[in-house]
């Protein structure tokens, strides 16, 4: 029978809990590596888009008119150096030929640097702004723009979609929905970006649902999306006042992604503005890793370039003069080193599971013991636990120091007394052995226990084989709505 004790921040399992579990899985003649089909469907997904790297871009506001000299070949350089590896284009007069000239010599120097980009094509927006169009269709004329800009740029390989807009709502989705159809179905081989708003109370009322996982459904099914994607920033809120509202976005465009098996990709802020403060670097790497751990296939940030003053947005990565700041050179460090340690490991990946030690935030789950990780002492200190598996079934957790101000030393305790882990190094290679954040390490008969010193927002992943994993099948964590 399992038997744990809990206390502020500590889980406790005993070894009787991983004996009962084999024991009854052998005895009941349990297979090996039974993975439910959302879990292979969302890693195919990524597959399919001809993912080499994982996603990470950021929102581009320029346009090729006024700031057409900043766009060279140096800058593209820059992109591709600060780790960024699939983001969106300038804004550019598709009527105007050297423009067009321009954007396809942006395009080969992205593909040149193993990029992709979203290309932001004013013929793809969708309509629904415009004078005279139907709420709920799309013109001709827009489909004669989508045609015009598949045959100018579609079969160029550093394209990976058209933009098709942002935050559609009740008077536009319909229009947006059609618009995202009507360009898959012109380039098949590409995938539009479209972007949703951020779940807040009262915002069902917005988009014209009753809820919100009623309305990414609908959006899925509509659309026929490839992947979901939306921009929160009430996690830069002063204090913690905006945390419920960044996870439980997360928890509903998760949930939206395991009902529909498709990837989900989160905006996140690098720009203050607004209540919103400046990013730190801890509070960047706080978003990126929570964010990772959460299940998302890809990284956006809100926004890039400053071009010139306005409200009190300030300290984007790159400022109203276009010098770097130092949240450039903070992303850049994030960022390349994340594809150092980890290439395309998340890609590969799909979330099982996600909690929260001591106290969870967005109506998520506290942590409980399972098959890949019996026990969690942080001191008290905030934890974030993401679980995923491969499509052989094998089990990864990515657990995160939950704090943009504390440092917290973490044990993690994975049960059975066969159990062998395996981590990323600093040159990219999966090897047996402990995390690089890990300082020391205990093995027992319930398991091995390792410690690790992880400053705000760094995080330890592991790669986690025993028999306990080999035999428990893979589950997806229970849904809890809006």
């Amino acid at each position: 029978m399992a038997r744990w004790a809990t206390g502020i921040g500590v889980f406790h399992v005993k070894h009787t809990f991983a004996c009962t579990i084999v024991a009854a899985l052998v005895a009941a003649g349990a297979g090996v590596a039974q993975v439910p089909e959302t879990v292979t469907s969302m890693i195919e997904r990524n597959a399919e888009m001809g993912l080499e790297r994982y996603p990470i871009g950021f929102w581009n506001y320029t346009n090729l008119a006024a700031h057409g000299q900043y766009m060279d070949e140096a800058e593209i350089e820059e992109w591709a150096d600060a780790g960024f590896t699939l983001t969106m284009t300038p804004n550019f007069d598709a009527s105007n030929w050297r423009q067009v000239e321009h954007m396809r010599r942006i395009l080969d120097w992205a593909h040149a640097r193993g990029m992709k980009l979203i290309l932001c094509d004013p013929r793809t927006y969708s309509p629904h702004q415009s004078v005279g169009v139907s709420r709920e269709a799309i013109p001709d004329s827009h489909r004669e723009g989508i045609a015009n800009a598949v045959k100018t740029f579609g079969d160029h390989p550093g394209l990976f979609g058209f933009h098709i807009g942002d935050e559609p709502g009740v008077e536009a989705n319909e229009a947006f929905f059609a618009a995202y159809r009507a360009t898959k179905r012109a380039a098949p081989n590409l995938h539009p970006f479209m972007n949703f708003l951020p779940w807040y109370p009262g915002v069902s009322g917005r988009v014209g649902y009753d809820t919100w996982p009623e309305y990414l459904d609908a959006a899925v099914a509509k659309a026929d999306l490839d992947f979901l994607c939306w921009d929160c920033y009430a996690q830069m809120n002063p204090g913690l006042s905006g945390w419920d509202m960044y996870y439980k976005n997360l928890r509903l465009y998760r949930e939206a992604a395991w009902r529909h098996g498709i990837p989900f990709w989160n905006t996140v802020l690098s720009v203050g503005h607004f209540n919103y403060r400046c990013p730190s670097f801890n509070d960047l790497r706080w978003q990126f890793n929570t964010t990772v751990a959460s299940g998302a296939s890809g990284v956006l940030w809100f926004f890039y370039y400053m071009r010139e003053p306005h409200s009190n947005y300030r300290l984007s990565p790159v400022d109203e003069h276009w010098d770097r700041t130092e949240t450039y050179y903070d992303l850049r460090r994030i960022q390349k080193s994340f594809h150092r340690q980890y290439g395309d490991l998340f890609l590969r990946l799909a979330p099982v599971r996600v909690t929260f030690a001591p106290e969870p935030f967005g109506d998520g789950d506290v942590f409980t013991p399972n098959e890949v990780v019996s026990a969690i002492d942080s001191g008290g200190k905030p934890v974030l636990i993401g679980e995923f598996a491969d499509s052989a079934g094998q089990r990864y957790v990515m657990v995160v120091n939950n704090s943009t101000e504390e440092n917290a030393r973490v044990a993690v305790t994975f049960p059975g007394k066969d159990v062998q882990l395996h981590s990323w190094q600093w040159n990219g290679t999966e090897q047996p052995g402990h995390a690089y954040s890990a300082d020391s390490a205990e093995r027992t008969e319930a398991g091995v226990t390792v410690w690790h010193w992880l400053a705000p927002g760094q995080e330890a992943v592991y790669r986690v084989e025993s028999e306990l994993t080999r035999l428990t099948p893979v589950t997806i964590q229970a849904e809890k709505g809006e």
